[in-house]
Protein backbone atom coordinates (compact mmCIF):
# COMPACT_ATOMS: atom_id res chain seq x y z
CA UNK A 1 0.00 0.00 0.00
CA UNK A 2 1.70 3.49 -0.96
CA UNK A 3 2.28 5.93 1.89
CA UNK A 4 0.15 8.79 1.64
CA UNK A 5 2.37 12.13 1.49
CA UNK A 6 1.88 15.35 3.20
CA UNK A 7 1.14 18.26 1.77
CA UNK A 8 4.93 19.48 2.79
CA UNK A 9 5.93 16.56 0.97
CA UNK A 10 4.16 16.74 -2.05
CA UNK A 11 5.26 20.15 -2.66
CA UNK A 12 8.68 19.59 -1.49
CA UNK A 13 8.97 16.87 -4.46
CA UNK A 14 7.11 19.24 -6.48
CA UNK A 15 10.25 21.63 -6.18
CA UNK A 16 12.46 19.76 -6.77
CA UNK A 17 10.79 18.67 -10.11
CA UNK A 18 10.81 22.23 -11.10
CA UNK A 19 14.05 23.02 -10.62
CA UNK A 20 15.26 19.86 -12.32
CA UNK A 21 13.14 20.76 -15.19
CA UNK A 22 14.75 24.76 -14.63
CA UNK A 23 18.20 23.13 -14.51
CA UNK A 24 17.41 21.19 -17.87
CA UNK A 25 16.14 24.02 -20.27
CA UNK A 26 19.07 26.02 -19.02
CA UNK A 27 21.27 22.88 -20.15
CA UNK A 28 19.60 22.89 -23.57
CA UNK A 29 20.05 26.63 -23.67
CA UNK A 30 23.49 26.90 -23.04
CA UNK A 31 24.04 23.86 -25.67
CA UNK A 32 21.76 24.51 -28.72
CA UNK A 33 20.79 28.59 -28.00
CA UNK A 34 17.23 28.97 -29.64
CA UNK A 35 14.36 31.14 -29.61
CA UNK A 36 12.54 28.06 -28.72
CA UNK A 37 15.41 27.19 -26.16
CA UNK A 38 14.68 30.60 -24.69
CA UNK A 39 10.39 29.96 -24.48
CA UNK A 40 10.86 27.09 -22.56
CA UNK A 41 13.54 28.20 -20.15
CA UNK A 42 11.12 31.05 -19.55
CA UNK A 43 8.59 29.02 -19.00
CA UNK A 44 10.42 26.46 -16.53
CA UNK A 45 11.89 29.82 -14.48
CA UNK A 46 8.24 31.37 -14.76
CA UNK A 47 6.65 27.72 -13.06
CA UNK A 48 9.54 27.30 -10.82
CA UNK A 49 9.00 30.99 -8.76
CA UNK A 50 5.15 30.64 -8.92
CA UNK A 51 6.01 27.57 -6.62
CA UNK A 52 8.99 29.47 -4.35
CA UNK A 53 6.44 32.32 -4.05
CA UNK A 54 4.18 30.04 -2.75
CA UNK A 55 5.78 28.62 -0.38
CA UNK A 56 7.52 31.65 0.88
CA UNK A 57 3.65 32.34 2.14
CA UNK A 58 2.90 28.90 3.54
CA UNK A 59 6.02 28.86 5.64
CA UNK A 60 6.30 31.85 6.69
CA UNK A 61 9.91 30.84 8.82
CA UNK A 62 11.86 29.58 5.23
CA UNK A 63 13.95 32.31 3.39
CA UNK A 64 12.94 32.48 -0.30
CA UNK A 65 13.23 36.50 -1.20
CA UNK A 66 17.03 35.88 -2.45
CA UNK A 67 15.85 32.77 -4.79
CA UNK A 68 12.55 35.02 -5.56
CA UNK A 69 14.97 38.17 -6.52
CA UNK A 70 17.30 36.42 -8.65
CA UNK A 71 14.55 34.08 -10.74
CA UNK A 72 12.64 37.31 -11.01
CA UNK A 73 15.51 39.29 -12.47
CA UNK A 74 16.53 36.53 -15.08
CA UNK A 75 12.54 36.50 -16.06
CA UNK A 76 12.71 40.07 -16.62
CA UNK A 77 15.93 40.26 -18.37
CA UNK A 78 14.07 38.18 -21.41
CA UNK A 79 11.36 41.04 -21.66
CA UNK A 80 12.49 42.82 -23.98
CA UNK A 81 13.74 39.56 -26.89
CA UNK A 82 10.20 37.88 -26.32
CA UNK A 83 8.63 40.86 -27.38
CA UNK A 84 10.92 41.41 -30.21
CA UNK A 85 10.36 37.67 -31.66
CA UNK A 86 7.42 38.47 -31.10
CA UNK A 87 6.66 41.50 -33.60
CA UNK A 88 9.35 40.26 -35.74
CA UNK A 89 6.60 36.81 -36.43
CA UNK A 90 3.91 39.12 -36.77
CA UNK A 91 5.71 41.29 -39.33
CA UNK A 92 6.93 38.87 -41.26
CA UNK A 93 3.44 37.62 -41.86
CA UNK A 94 2.45 41.16 -42.85
CA UNK A 95 5.28 42.44 -44.67
CA UNK A 96 4.18 41.04 -48.43
CA UNK A 97 0.87 42.79 -47.88
CA UNK A 98 2.34 46.15 -46.54
CA UNK A 99 5.73 46.54 -48.22
CA UNK A 100 6.57 49.72 -45.94
CA UNK A 101 7.25 47.16 -43.34
CA UNK A 102 10.26 46.11 -44.64
CA UNK A 103 12.37 48.90 -42.82
CA UNK A 104 10.43 48.01 -39.05
CA UNK A 105 11.46 44.70 -40.00
CA UNK A 106 14.76 45.15 -40.31
CA UNK A 107 14.44 47.20 -37.24
CA UNK A 108 13.35 44.48 -35.59
CA UNK A 109 16.05 41.80 -37.29
CA UNK A 110 19.15 44.34 -36.19
CA UNK A 111 17.15 44.20 -32.72
CA UNK A 112 17.04 40.41 -32.18
CA UNK A 113 20.42 40.17 -33.19
CA UNK A 114 21.75 42.04 -30.51
CA UNK A 115 19.01 40.96 -27.74
CA UNK A 116 20.25 37.40 -28.62
CA UNK A 117 24.01 37.91 -28.21
CA UNK A 118 22.84 39.78 -24.59
CA UNK A 119 20.73 36.76 -23.46
CA UNK A 120 23.22 33.90 -24.58
CA UNK A 121 26.13 35.45 -22.70
CA UNK A 122 23.63 36.00 -19.46
CA UNK A 123 22.39 32.45 -19.69
CA UNK A 124 25.85 31.51 -19.35
CA UNK A 125 26.56 33.28 -16.87
CA UNK A 126 23.94 31.85 -14.50
CA UNK A 127 25.68 30.26 -11.48
CA UNK A 128 23.79 27.00 -10.40
CA UNK A 129 26.02 26.04 -7.12
CA UNK A 130 24.64 29.32 -5.43
CA UNK A 131 20.69 28.31 -6.34
CA UNK A 132 21.27 25.25 -5.79
CA UNK A 133 22.58 25.32 -2.09
CA UNK A 134 19.72 27.59 -1.37
CA UNK A 135 17.12 25.56 -2.54
CA UNK A 136 18.82 22.24 -0.45
CA UNK A 137 18.12 24.59 2.20
CA UNK A 138 14.90 25.41 1.26
CA UNK A 139 13.90 21.42 0.84
CA UNK A 140 15.08 21.03 4.56
CA UNK A 141 13.97 24.14 6.16
CA UNK A 142 9.97 22.46 4.70
CA UNK A 143 10.83 18.84 6.27
CA UNK A 144 11.32 20.72 9.41
CA UNK A 145 8.16 22.69 9.56
CA UNK A 146 5.65 20.72 11.41
CA UNK A 147 2.12 21.19 9.35
CA UNK A 148 -0.53 22.82 11.15
CA UNK A 149 -4.12 21.24 11.70
CA UNK A 150 -6.28 22.21 8.83
CA UNK A 151 -3.32 22.74 6.62
CA UNK A 152 -5.03 22.43 3.25
CA UNK A 153 -7.11 25.18 4.30
CA UNK A 154 -4.09 27.80 4.48
CA UNK A 155 -3.36 26.48 1.17
CA UNK A 156 -6.73 27.14 -0.22
CA UNK A 157 -6.76 30.63 1.33
CA UNK A 158 -3.86 31.26 0.16
CA UNK A 159 -5.32 30.68 -3.22
CA UNK A 160 -8.73 32.78 -1.85
CA UNK A 161 -6.03 35.49 -1.54
CA UNK A 162 -4.12 35.67 -4.83
CA UNK A 163 -7.80 35.23 -6.87
CA UNK A 164 -9.13 37.73 -4.52
CA UNK A 165 -6.43 40.32 -5.90
CA UNK A 166 -7.26 39.07 -9.25
CA UNK A 167 -10.99 39.94 -9.20
CA UNK A 168 -10.29 43.34 -7.80
CA UNK A 169 -8.23 44.23 -11.21
CA UNK A 170 -10.72 42.59 -13.01
CA UNK A 171 -13.46 44.68 -11.54
CA UNK A 172 -11.70 47.68 -12.55
CA UNK A 173 -11.48 46.41 -16.20
CA UNK A 174 -12.12 49.05 -19.08
CA UNK A 175 -12.17 47.80 -22.51
CA UNK A 176 -10.99 51.61 -23.59
CA UNK A 177 -7.96 51.59 -21.31
CA UNK A 178 -6.03 48.41 -21.81
CA UNK A 179 -3.66 48.70 -19.35
CA UNK A 180 -6.51 47.62 -16.68
CA UNK A 181 -6.76 44.32 -19.04
CA UNK A 182 -2.61 43.94 -18.65
CA UNK A 183 -2.93 44.09 -14.71
CA UNK A 184 -5.28 41.25 -14.61
CA UNK A 185 -2.78 39.72 -16.86
CA UNK A 186 -0.01 40.27 -14.35
CA UNK A 187 -2.09 39.04 -11.13
CA UNK A 188 -3.86 36.00 -13.06
CA UNK A 189 -0.90 34.89 -14.15
CA UNK A 190 0.15 34.05 -10.79
CA UNK A 191 -2.88 32.82 -9.55
CA UNK A 192 -2.60 30.39 -12.46
CA UNK A 193 0.60 28.82 -11.95
CA UNK A 194 -0.16 28.41 -8.20
CA UNK A 195 -2.96 26.74 -8.94
CA UNK A 196 -1.13 24.47 -10.85
CA UNK A 197 1.16 23.75 -7.59
CA UNK A 198 -1.88 22.66 -5.31
CA UNK A 199 -4.36 21.19 -7.95
CA UNK A 200 -3.88 17.45 -6.90
CA UNK A 201 -5.08 18.82 -3.52
CA UNK A 202 -8.76 19.26 -4.83
CA UNK A 203 -11.08 17.10 -4.94
CA UNK A 204 -13.00 16.35 -8.16
CA UNK A 205 -10.72 19.30 -9.58
CA UNK A 206 -11.39 19.50 -13.56
CA UNK A 207 -8.27 18.87 -15.28
CA UNK A 208 -9.57 20.88 -18.33
CA UNK A 209 -9.01 24.00 -16.50
CA UNK A 210 -5.75 24.02 -16.77
CA UNK A 211 -6.04 24.26 -20.53
CA UNK A 212 -9.03 26.95 -20.56
CA UNK A 213 -6.90 29.03 -18.26
CA UNK A 214 -3.88 28.81 -20.40
CA UNK A 215 -6.50 29.78 -23.38
CA UNK A 216 -8.20 32.92 -21.24
CA UNK A 217 -4.28 34.05 -20.49
CA UNK A 218 -3.56 33.82 -23.90
CA UNK A 219 -6.30 36.12 -24.91
CA UNK A 220 -5.14 39.04 -22.52
CA UNK A 221 -1.52 38.05 -23.81
CA UNK A 222 -2.68 39.16 -27.47
CA UNK A 223 -4.01 42.39 -26.06
CA UNK A 224 -0.58 43.15 -24.74
CA UNK A 225 1.84 42.02 -27.58
CA UNK A 226 -0.78 44.38 -30.02
CA UNK A 227 -0.03 47.24 -27.47
CA UNK A 228 4.08 46.65 -27.26
CA UNK A 229 3.57 46.32 -31.20
CA UNK A 230 1.78 49.78 -31.92
CA UNK A 231 3.75 51.19 -29.05
CA UNK A 232 7.02 50.33 -31.03
CA UNK A 233 5.90 50.79 -34.69
CA UNK A 234 4.46 54.39 -33.97
CA UNK A 235 7.86 55.07 -31.93
CA UNK A 236 9.72 54.22 -35.32
CA UNK A 237 7.59 55.67 -37.16
CA UNK A 238 8.22 58.94 -35.66
CA UNK A 239 12.01 58.83 -35.87
CA UNK A 240 11.36 57.95 -40.07
CA UNK A 241 9.51 58.49 -42.47
CA UNK A 242 6.09 58.06 -40.66
CA UNK A 243 3.37 58.27 -43.65
CA UNK A 244 4.83 55.53 -45.35
CA UNK A 245 3.90 53.55 -42.25
CA UNK A 246 0.35 54.84 -42.00
CA UNK A 247 -1.10 52.08 -43.70
CA UNK A 248 0.40 49.10 -41.33
CA UNK A 249 -0.18 51.61 -38.16
CA UNK A 250 -4.74 51.51 -38.96
CA UNK A 251 -4.21 47.81 -39.70
CA UNK A 252 -2.79 47.19 -36.24
CA UNK A 253 -4.94 49.70 -34.40
CA UNK A 254 -7.78 47.53 -36.24
CA UNK A 255 -6.19 44.28 -34.67
CA UNK A 256 -5.77 45.64 -31.29
CA UNK A 257 -9.61 46.44 -31.38
CA UNK A 258 -10.57 43.00 -32.35
CA UNK A 259 -8.34 41.46 -29.48
CA UNK A 260 -9.82 43.44 -27.04
CA UNK A 261 -13.36 42.40 -27.77
CA UNK A 262 -12.58 38.63 -28.10
CA UNK A 263 -11.15 39.13 -24.96
CA UNK A 264 -14.15 41.07 -23.55
CA UNK A 265 -16.35 38.40 -25.08
CA UNK A 266 -15.27 36.06 -22.78
CA UNK A 267 -13.81 37.64 -19.74
CA UNK A 268 -16.43 36.03 -17.36
CA UNK A 269 -14.82 32.85 -17.78
CA UNK A 270 -12.57 34.11 -14.80
CA UNK A 271 -15.27 33.47 -12.61
CA UNK A 272 -15.32 29.89 -13.11
CA UNK A 273 -11.56 28.96 -12.08
CA UNK A 274 -11.76 29.78 -8.28
CA UNK A 275 -14.63 30.32 -6.06
CA UNK A 276 -15.81 34.07 -4.65
CA UNK A 277 -14.51 33.78 -1.04
CA UNK A 278 -13.72 31.00 1.54
CA UNK A 279 -17.28 29.89 2.75
CA UNK A 280 -18.42 29.58 -1.18
CA UNK A 281 -18.31 26.39 -3.02
CA UNK A 282 -16.21 26.01 -6.17
CA UNK A 283 -17.55 26.24 -9.22
CA UNK A 284 -16.91 22.87 -10.34
CA UNK A 285 -18.79 21.71 -7.24
CA UNK A 286 -21.51 23.99 -7.67
CA UNK A 287 -21.52 22.26 -11.68
CA UNK A 288 -21.64 18.93 -9.91
CA UNK A 289 -24.34 19.90 -7.29
CA UNK A 290 -26.58 21.43 -10.03
CA UNK A 291 -26.09 18.26 -12.00
CA UNK A 292 -26.71 15.58 -9.62
CA UNK A 293 -30.00 17.87 -8.56
CA UNK A 294 -31.45 17.09 -12.14
CA UNK A 295 -30.56 13.09 -12.08
CA UNK A 296 -32.84 13.11 -9.07
CA UNK A 297 -35.59 15.10 -10.89
CA UNK A 298 -38.68 12.51 -12.04
CA UNK A 299 -38.38 11.97 -15.49
CA UNK A 300 -41.27 11.02 -17.86
CA UNK A 301 -40.82 7.38 -19.53
CA UNK A 302 -40.76 7.25 -23.47
CA UNK A 303 -41.22 4.52 -25.24
CA UNK A 304 -39.90 6.28 -28.86
CA UNK A 305 -36.46 7.12 -27.87
CA UNK A 306 -34.10 4.59 -26.56
CA UNK A 307 -31.46 5.68 -24.00
CA UNK A 308 -28.45 7.35 -25.99
CA UNK A 309 -25.07 5.20 -26.82
CA UNK A 310 -21.81 6.52 -27.79
CA UNK A 311 -23.31 5.41 -31.71
CA UNK A 312 -26.09 7.19 -31.55
CA UNK A 313 -24.25 10.51 -30.17
CA UNK A 314 -21.73 9.88 -32.02
CA UNK A 315 -24.13 9.97 -35.39
CA UNK A 316 -25.59 13.20 -33.47
CA UNK A 317 -22.42 15.32 -33.70
CA UNK A 318 -22.61 14.56 -37.65
CA UNK A 319 -25.75 15.02 -38.78
CA UNK A 320 -26.48 18.32 -39.83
Amino acid sequence: MEAILSITEQLNTALQDRWDKYTQELARCREAFSEEAVHDLRVATRRLLALIDLIGVLYPNVQVQKLLLTFKDQLDSYDDLRDTQVMLLEVGQRVQAIPSLVTFQRFLTKREKNLLRLAEKNIQRYKLNNLEKRLSALHKAMLKTKEPEAFLDQVLQTLDQVYASVLKRYQRIDPNIPPTIHRVRVRFKKFRYMLECIYPFLPNFPQSNLRTMHDYQTLMGNIQDKEVLLSTLNTFSAKKNGAKLTEAIEVYQAEHAQTIQAYIDKKEQLLQFWRLSAGKPFPWESDASSASSEDKKPRRKSKSHPPETAETVENKEISP
